[in-house]
C-alpha cells in the first residue's frame, strides 16, 4: 500500500469544508461580515448557502407553505464609477464589470411566508439591465417573481458564482424589515452571468433565526 503524502495527510486530518469551492472571493468579503464556520450552522443554514436553484422553492418546500415575493424597492440609476454605484458605493457592484455611465436597477424585495407571514429572506440586487433578454426585462419590472424564478425563464441560460458569506449584524434595516426581523443575518452574495457577461450580482440575508 502507498503512503498518503503529507499533503494528503493534512487534507484528510482538516475539518470538512463544503463552502470552500463555492465562493471565491470570501477573503475580499465586507469588512461588516463576521467569519462563521460551516460547522457552527445549522443543516437549514449550510443549504442555504450552497443552494444553486431557486431559493423560493427550497423554502417553499422547508416551510410546508407558499412563498411570496413583496417587492421592497426598485429603481434606476447608473454606475458612477467602476466600484460602485451614484450615490451608494459597493463593492458588490464592482463585481458587473461595468463601465461608470451603465445603467443599473437596484432592487430589494422580502420572501415572505403565504400563510403565515414570516421572513424568510431579504434580498438586493444591482442588476444590468441592459444586459438582459426583452422577456426577462419585462417580468423583472412586473415585479411580482424572484429573480431565481426569472432566470428560469425558457432557452435562458446562466450561471452563479458565489463571492462571499457571513454573519451580518451591523445593518441599518429599512423600517419594514425592521418590523419583521432583528439585525441579525446569515449572508450571501452571488454573480449571475450569461454569454460571458456579469448580469447582476445579488445578496440574500436571512434571519438567523431561521435554523431550524
Amino acid at each position: 500500500m502507498l503512503n498518503d503524502s503529507p499533503v494528503q495527510r493534512k487534507a484528510m486530518s482538516a475539518p470538512f469544508n463544503p463552502m470552500a469551492r463555492l465562493f471565491l472571493a470570501q477573503d475580499r468579503r465586507p469588512a461588516e461580515l463576521a467569519d462563521v464556520a460551516p460547522a457552527e450552522l445549522s443543516p437549514l443554514q449550510r443549504s442555504l448557502l450552497a443552494i444553486d436553484g431557486t431559493v423560493t422553492t427550497f423554502l417553499s418546500a422547508w416551510a410546508l407553505e407558499p412563498v411570496i415575493v413583496r417587492p421592497l424597492s426598485q429603481r434606476s440609476v447608473v454606475l458612477a464609477r467602476d466600484a460602485g454605484l451614484a450615490g451608494a458605493p459597493s463593492l458588490a457592484a464592482g463585481w458587473l464589470d461595468a463601465p461608470a455611465g451603465t445603467p443599473v436597477m437596484e432592487r430589494a424585495v422580502l420572501l415572505l411566508g403565504a400563510d403565515s407571514r414570516r421572513l424568510f429572506a431579504f434580498a438586493e440586487s444591482v442588476i444590468c439591465t441592459g444586459r438582459l433578454p426583452a422577456a426577462l426585462r419585462a417580468g423583472l419590472e412586473s415585479g411580482g417573481l424572484s429573480l431565481g424564478q426569472l432566470l428560469l425563464m425558457p432557452g435562458f441560460e446562466s450561471r452563479r458564482e458565489g463571492l462571499w458569506y457571513g454573519r451580518e449584524r451591523s445593518l441599518s434595516l429599512h423600517p419594514e424589515v425592521a418590523a419583521l426581523t432583528p439585525a441579525d443575518f446569515l449572508t450571501r452574495t452571488y454573480r449571475v452571468s450569461a454569454a460571458s457577461q456579469p448580469l447582476m450580482v445579488i445578496t440574500e440575508r436571512f434571519p438567523w433565526s431561521l435554523r431550524e
